[in-house]
């Protein structure tokens, strides 16, 4: 086959055309491969060293999240010391939901609100979830006692309580009876036996013949100066800024830990890792010992 000189000359040209344009498309593969590549080893760095990741992003990512209602003081207080010194390492991101009102505490806890609470004790508990038709699970041991004692505002000792004094305990059946056999102790008064929870109906010696109010918990302080005697738990103590240990006239036994504070949730979510582990942070010694240290007596650490 015959080809001429100009046909092979265009041969040529087209063949230089395809070599450039090889050439050129290689460079720019490498410029970008080299621009590219520092990212790629960048992200590799990072998986293999930690370290190339802020430790708070990292930890907050890996984090469980649970929401947690509490009354203010002292259980909101304990867990805020939770959450800032013993929950980041587990592995616990806890949001703290603040209710003044035990109901509105529960309510949530039965809406779904929250996953877990933690103000109460047991005998209230229980006394609750039969009013309102729904049951709950109660972590044991216990987390701490709130004792309930006996305050005034009138009077210095329990011997100058004069005869027909006024006296407010709580309303709720199992706080109440923890008020009355504190002034049963006290000797204001005498209770059938074998009564639990006992109510002001249970009184079968009043020898001062004191007049006995039950109000809402929240109303004891507020109240106090209008009352002889009040008795009051010891959340509502520390609240109110008084010392159980200093200002007490007379103060509820820690003998008896059914009255203790501990972790609560629905019923079938017990086993929740999530509040397992919320429950074990707060039977941690270093808890008890913030217990001990902040609250002088008003609430105690059960071991």
């Amino acid at each position: 086959m015959l080809v001429k000189i100009g046909d092979r000359m265009n041969i040529i040209n087209i063949k230089r055309r395809f070599f450039l344009i090889a050439i050129t498309s290689f460079a720019a593969s490498t410029v970008f491969s080299s621009c590219s590549s520092p990212q790629n080893n960048s992200a590799t760095n990072t998986s293999a060293n930690p370290s190339a990741t802020p430790a708070a992003n990292t930890t907050t990512a890996t984090r469980e999240k649970i929401k947690v209602g509490v009354t203010p003081v002292p259980a909101g207080e304990i867990l805020e010391f939770v959450k800032k010194n013993l929950a980041p390492e587990a592995g616990l991101d806890i949001e703290i939901v603040t209710f003044n009102d035990f109901v509105q505490n529960n309510t949530a806890l039965k809406d779904g609100v929250i996953d877990a609470n933690y103000f109460q004790h047991i005998p209230f508990m229980e006394d609750y979830g039969k009013k309102h038709n729904f049951e709950m699970y109660a972590f044991t041991p216990q987390i701490h006692l709130n004792p309930v004692g006996i305050f005034s505002k009138k009077y210095k000792s329990l011997k100058d309580v004069p005869n027909k004094a006024l006296v407010t305990i709580p309303d709720d059946p199992s706080n109440a009876h923890r008020a009355l056999k504190v002034l049963e102790e006290s000797g204001f008064i005498k209770l059938k036996p074998n009564v639990r929870p006992a109510s002001p109906k249970n009184i079968v010696e009043n020898p001062k013949n004191i007049q006995i109010k039950e109000i809402p918990g929240a109303q004891a302080i507020p109240s106090l100066p209008d009352v002889d005697l009040a008795g009051v738990t010891g959340n509502w103590i520390v609240q109110a800024g008084l010392k159980t240990d200093k200002d007490a006239l007379a103060l509820e036994s820690a003998n008896d830990p059914i009255y203790a504070v501990t972790v609560t949730t629905l019923k079938g979510k017990e086993t929740d890792p999530r509040i397992q582990k919320l429950y074990k942070l707060l039977r941690d010694d270093k808890v008890k010992q913030f217990i001990k240290d902040k609250y002088q007596g008003a609430g105690i650490p059960i071991p």
